[in-house]
């Protein structure tokens, strides 16, 4: 494109960048009077019709994002020759990949600050709905004053449902260095896979290199795959142990083992900031005794409470000396006896410290104290944060994001909290804990609510409303073809009474991006746990893309082929098929090892002319002697050692 005014408003002064996708101009809004940049999409793509009106679709909900760590968006439209642009804010400063390769490594604490301001654009847009899909160091932008930007929002995603729905074999879109294993695999990126990237960006700026490297994009993509990072301090060796842990934590393979989103990781990222701002914080010089010694299998319920009548001491005033220097025995009398008091005082100041250093003790539910038992392996610990005062609903956000599980025994009436306050929580905070432990509290009583019918609602739409109850929401997704997010069961149902701290468990539809769970066993040899569908609606001379998730229990002699069936209702007529060794004969079967996990992608195409209706999807592995039996279904139906996967739906 030529540089001059586009839609006769915005200046186009210079070009400032050019990728695969678009080209991007620094220019200046001569309507509101200020500079802008200019992202115009590359005729490739600004030819397709169907992909324009996806970009500018995307691009318009990325427009709503307001988020002091995401680039602005102010407008979205077609130039005069109908090429698509968006207008940004213009951010001046460079991207974090010009700043780590100038420094290698990043210093931590920028390192930790740039990672939760990332963290925090992230997850607010995951909020919304939105998926980044292609986080790289390239799109975030970092200003002179050291404040992160996340750009690009929403645009992978088109670039990848465009380049999905194409006759051609599946493509995968996005920055090979930073995908996440599920975007290797062909699947829908979840908020998870952000974090993911997010994980792969916070080990190249700790380290200078990101964690998997190769010339080659496929044989990157297997690393994504199957291969385990190198160990973050064996590359820089100033790395605490708690951050390779986090890191290594939202590197997992499965996404189901990471932060659920990028929320959940810069609170953890958060917590760990502050522990460290606490530990190197100025203390009291005034250090009260020690608690006396609890026996740690004593199970300890605290006694009702009254309230203190002694204030502990923070000092004591100096007397002053007296005029006459001789000796007085009255003096030396009062002396003695001021002695005696102040020992005797001991104990009671002791009982009042302990008083003033934890939360006023309820009757009721009673808390094991159990001894700490430390793992060995360093960077397996967290540190318990306070509790103290939370809602159930935040301090659950808070301990999910640190690897914990939180628990609530109960609730107790309390003159001195807010209703719904945690009052009480073991472990105490600061202690230092495993992975996956449970912290146990109990909170003040609050009143009662008549829990509503929640079924075919939003979860965004109820969860506010729920959470401002103090009620703990847990959610189960499933593939399901209704909206994604709406809710399809609850538990309790509706009409049952419930008070602050209950769990309320609803299933919520996760769309047809979700896994269809399987869990089939073929001959004590294979289980296919899951398969991936991207969609249940499909026209006539589409393909249809299918991924299958495998793990290998004993090893396979014969080298199995995998059929994919497409058949009508009743099962009896064979419409399309396609069958082919794993991973497009990559991975034959008898490569297979016992606990390995196969990632395999298949995509049949629907013949034209097929009528429209709904049809099944079905699955095995073969020999030419025969079908590989199934000796447990699983979660679906099995006829003749045929695995049903879904019903879909061809549209003409």
């Amino acid at each position: 494109m030529e540089l001059n005014v586009l839609n006769q408003r915005y200046q186009l002064l210079e070009q400032l960048g050019a990728g695969g996708m678009a080209t991007v101009y620094r220019a200046y809004d001569q309507l509101l009077d200020r500079p802008v940049a200019v992202k115009v999409l590359r005729p490739l793509y600004a030819n397709d019709q169907s992909f324009r009106e996806r970009f500018l679709s995307e691009a318009r909900a990325a427009a709503r994002l307001d988020h002091p760590n995401i680039v602005r968006i102010y407008d979205v439209g077609e130039s005069e020759d109908q090429q698509p642009y968006i207008i940004m804010e213009l951010v001046e400063g460079q991207d974090l990949k010009t700043l780590i390769q100038a420094q290698r490594p990043l210093p931590m604490p920028q390192a930790l600050n740039l990672a939760r301001q990332i963290c925090s654009g992230v997850g607010y847009a995951h909020r919304t709905g939105i998926v980044h899909c292609d986080l790289k160091p390239e799109n975030i932008l970092v200003t002179p004053t050291g404040q992160a930007k996340v750009a690009d929002f929403g645009i992978a995603r088109v670039l990848q449902d465009g380049l999905r729905t194409t006759e051609k074999e599946v493509v995968v879109w996005g920055s090979p260095h930073y995908l996440s294993p599920e975007q290797a695999a062909g699947e829908t990126p979840v908020p998870a896979s952000d974090v993911y990237s997010i994980g792969v960006i916070m080990y190249e700026m700790l380290t200078g290199v990101p964690p998997f490297h190769s010339e080659d994009p496929t044989e990157l993509l297997t690393k994504h795959l199957r291969e385990t990072p190198a160990p973050l301090t064996s590359l820089n060796p100033r790395i605490p142990p708690q951050i390779e842990w986090m890191i290594l934590k939202v590197l997992a393979k499965e996404s189901a083992h990471r932060y659920r989103n990028a929320e959940q990781f810069g609170l953890a990222l958060t917590a760990y900031v502050q522990q460290g701002s606490e530990m190197t914080a100025p203390q009291n010089t005034l250090t009260p005794p020690p608690p006396p010694h609890i026996d740690a299998t004593v199970a300890i319920t605290p006694p009702p409470y009254s309230a203190p009548s002694v204030t502990p001491m923070k000092g004591a005033a100096l007397s002053q000396e007296p005029e006459n220097n001789s000796p007085d025995w009255f003096l030396g009398v009062l002396l003695v006896v001021a002695f005696v008091a102040v020992v005797g005082l001991i104990p009671l100041y002791m009982s009042a410290w302990r008083l003033y250093q934890t939360a006023p003790p309820m009757p009721g539910p009673t808390l094991e104290v159990t001894e700490t038992v430390l793992p060995t392996e360093p960077g397996a610990i967290v540190t318990v944060p306070s509790l103290l005062g939370l809602t159930a609903p935040d301090a659950q956000r808070l301990i999910e994001g640190l690897g914990l599980r939180l628990t609530v025994l109960g609730e107790q009436e309390s003159a001195d909290a807010t209703p719904g306050a945690i009052i009480v929580q073991q472990p105490n905070a600061g202690t230092r804990v495993s992975d996956n432990t449970e912290v146990q509290v109990v909170i003040a009583a609050g009143r009662s609510y008549v829990l509503p019918e929640l079924i075919g609602y939003s979860l965004d739409g109820v969860r506010t409303g729920l959470e401002t109850e103090g009620l703990l929401i847990v959610t189960e997704e499933i593939w399901s073809t209704e909206p994604a997010g709406r809710i399809l069961g609850q538990l309790p149902p509706a009409g049952l009474e419930v008070r602050a701290g209950a769990t309320v468990t609803l299933t919520i539809s996760g769309g047809v991006e979700q896994p269809l769970p399987l869990q089939v066993n073929l001959n004590n040899q294979v289980m296919l746990e899951e398969a991936f569908i991207q969609r249940a609606s499909f026209r006539a001379g589409s393909p249809l893309p299918l991924t299958l998730r495998w793990r290998c229990l004993q090893p396979l002699a014969p080298s199995y082929k995998v059929f994919v069936h497409l058949l009508s209702l009743n099962g009896q007529q064979l419409i399309a098929q396609r069958d082919v060794e794993p991973v497009s004969g990559l991975r034959p079967t008898n490569t297979w090892q016992p606990g390995e996990l196969i990632i395999d992608p298949h995509q049949i195409t629907i013949p034209n002319g097929t009528p429209a209706g709904t049809y099944q999807l079905r699955v095995g592995l073969y020999i030419p002697e025969g079908r590989l039996p199934v000796v447990d279904s699983g979660k679906t139906q099995v006829i003749e050692h045929s695995i049903f996967i879904t019903n879909i739906e061809i549209t003409p």
